[in-house]
């Protein structure tokens, strides 16, 4: 018998091409947020960081983290894979795919832009050494990982359960702006790391229903 929380037919329908219109409109602010917004927000942060501030940040970007964003769609898909639930088994397959993807992504990105972080010498700037491999922490600001792999993971959910989108994105929006609170990225590295991350959830779940969308036909 199949899960009445099963998504209808109409649920698997493929991810709107809208909303790849969003994730571009995302990466075009990018450059502009780099020229106009980057400098003036890292320095109103660094005026405004407290103790308690950055404790309250530093436990909410612990949610951002790629292992504890793919255990959580692991744990998912082992519900759903031993409870016969088939939403569940589907959303932690593709959310722990989206994740994995965004997460490999992000780092290689991080090789090629090897753009310094807001403490770092040279803050801010691209390209401060490249090829960068090997050189650390503080070159690998371009673009948040934690921002990758949470919304990428929020995307997926998203999907699964849409009543609950709103908490989904605002709990990816918390850890994103976490980071820049803690002064480990510049406004436009969580910019585009919320468009990877939003595409990476996108394509996953894109083609993941093109079977699906076959089967119908």
């Amino acid at each position: 018998m199949q899960d009445p929380s099963y998504p209808s037919k109409a649920a698997h329908r493929l991810p709107r091409v809208g909303n790849l219109g969003y994730i571009i409109a995302l990466l075009v602010m990018v450059p502009l947020v780099v020229l106009y917004l980057d400098g003036s927000i890292r320095a109103f942060i660094l005026s405004v960081q407290a103790q308690r501030g950055m404790t309250v940040a530093t436990l909410v970007s612990l949610l951002g983290y790629g292992l504890l964003n793919g255990g959580v769609a692991a744990v998912l898909l082992s519900v759903g894979l031993f409870a016969g639930r088939p939403r569940e088994a589907e959303a932690g397959w593709l959310g722990l795919l989206a994740v994995i993807i965004g997460g490999l992504s992000v780092n290689g990105l991080k090789l090629l832009f090897c753009r310094s972080r807001p403490l770092a010498e040279e803050a801010g700037k691209f390209f401060a050494v490249f090829p960068c491999m090997g050189k650390g922490y503080a070159l690998a600001s371009f673009p948040s990982g934690h921002a990758v792999t949470s919304f990428a993971l929020a995307y997926v959910l998203s999907r699964a359960y849409p009543k609950a989108s709103v908490i989904f994105y605002a709990l990816a929006t918390l850890v994103a702006f976490s980071r820049v609170y803690l002064a480990s990225h510049f406004l436009s590295d969580i910019v585009a790391g919320a468009a990877f991350g939003l595409f990476a959830g996108w394509i996953v779940c894109r083609l993941a229903a093109f079977p699906l969308e076959d089967a119908r036909s």
